[in-house]
């Protein structure tokens, strides 16, 4: 009898564990309480369908995000999926704590061609998919139409070069009125490069040593300096007493600023009063824009790895539909862009378009570590802005020191 007790008993628990709900933790960086709450309904919504199969739980990582995620990965304590950044995606990828997605997306079938090659570009390597992107953003010209009308300016067109941004920006700035035809920041790689995309340059050669000193770069980084300390035309939110971009726009200090969804959405909560619009970059040679995008990966210490790309399959899906409708944020599939109708949005159309033409933010180095290299050009390029130095002496500069900048990382 006993024995029989004991037989039926290991038959429950085997049955209890065949049919036992597996945890999925999802770990982001702390946000908006906007996003939040957008996020937070795409985990409902999962765990309502996968009710007794598998239960996503919502973890997001306060503090200094890379500094905790980093120490989380070394430990092996990872969420089973998290959030990783175009900008230092490749750290992570390099140094082997991500898990390949390619078993996943031949065993599921899924959709890699929904995705631009541009928004997967960050989260490949080797061959390998890494990571699909949640939702992206593209930098705009975003123009102030008063200021416009005040001056006399034509607004901006899907044709404007460089010459037109320089010749608007001249018409539209008025000092004694405390107003400038540009707002630019004084130290930012990333809102530099689109100027030398659209010059035809290019950030690193094949063999990931530095293009920056190319003739096409260069032109590009004079002109993009030259509109602050030569034509006078171009202010830093500092140089008028705003936090970022959004707020001296808002404050009607400058006539146009690049930036990118996040900057909408801000004017029309924080500054209603002001009317405004948006056009594609000005070009040059050449058409170009940033991509900004964040990824969901999956690290490699994972016990749940199938879970957890069931459930990355719905973020990607279902819940991209939740999350940007929601935020307003730009899905990246095309098919949702198409079921979504974005594209007859003037607004967002414009914004989904740079993805064809725009280059995604990060820097390929030998390690995937540029946070060194990053944080001496911007200081350079700050002191291109203030003066100190020139633009000659800033590239000969990077040059000479790039490769101790990304070697050892």
């Amino acid at each position: 009898m006993r024995k029989w007790i004991l037989v039926i008993g290991m038959i429950v628990a085997l049955f209890a564990a065949a049919f036992a709900t597996t945890v999925v933790t999802l770990g982001g960086w702390v946000s908006s309480p906007v996003e939040q709450k957008a996020m937070e309904a795409v985990v409902d919504a999962f765990n309502q369908e996968y009710a007794g199969q598998i239960e996503l739980k919502y973890q997001p990582i306060a503090g200094n995000y890379t500094l905790k995620l980093t120490s989380e990965l070394s430990a092996g304590n990872a969420p089973d999926i998290f959030y990783l950044d175009s900008s230092y995606a490749q750290q992570f990828i390099r140094s082997g704590a991500i898990y390949p997605l390619n078993f996943f997306v031949k065993k599921y079938n899924f959709p890699v061609s929904d995705f631009s090659p541009s928004l997967l570009k960050p989260f490949e390597y080797n061959g390998r998919i890494y990571g699909f992107p949640k939702d992206f953003s593209t930098l705009v010209l975003f123009y102030n139409k008063k200021l416009f009308d005040k001056y006399h300016v034509a607004y901006p067109t899907s044709n404007w070069t460089w010459r037109d941004l320089l010749d608007a920006a001249e018409k539209l700035s008025h000092p004694k009125d405390g107003v400038y035809g540009l707002g630019l920041y004084s130290n930012a790689l990333n809102r530099v490069l689109p100027f030398i995309y659209q010059n035809g340059g290019k950030l690193v050669n094949p063999n990931l040593s530095t293009a920056l000193g190319d003739p096409e770069d260069i032109q590009a980084i004079k002109f993009y300096f030259d509109l602050h300390t030569k034509y006078k035309v171009a202010v830093s939110p500092q140089d008028v007493g705003a936090g970022w971009l959004g707020d001296e726009f808002g404050k009607e200090k400058v006539a146009m600023i690049e930036s990118g969804p996040w900057a909408y959405s801000f004017l029309k909560e924080e500054y209603p009063q002001v009317d405004f619009g948006v056009a594609p970059l000005p070009m040059n040679r050449k058409r170009a824009t940033m991509i900004y995008t964040v990824c969901y990966a999956i690290p490699r210490t994972s016990k749940n790895k199938d879970a957890a790309f069931k459930a990355m399959e719905f973020l990607l899906g279902k819940g991209m539909k939740i999350f940007t409708e929601k935020l307003g944020v730009i899905p990246t599939r095309d098919s949702i862009i198409k079921s979504e109708k974005l594209m007859s949005n003037p607004v967002k159309r414009i914004f989904i378009e740079g993805k064809e033409y725009g280059h995604a933010w990060f820097i390929p180095t030998p390690s995937g570590n540029s946070s060194k290299l990053l944080d001496n050009v911007n200081s350079l390029f700050q002191e291109i802005w203030s003066g100190k130095t020139t633009v000659k002496e800033a590239i000969k500069k990077i040059v000479s020191n790039y490769d101790s900048w990304v070697s050892g990382q």
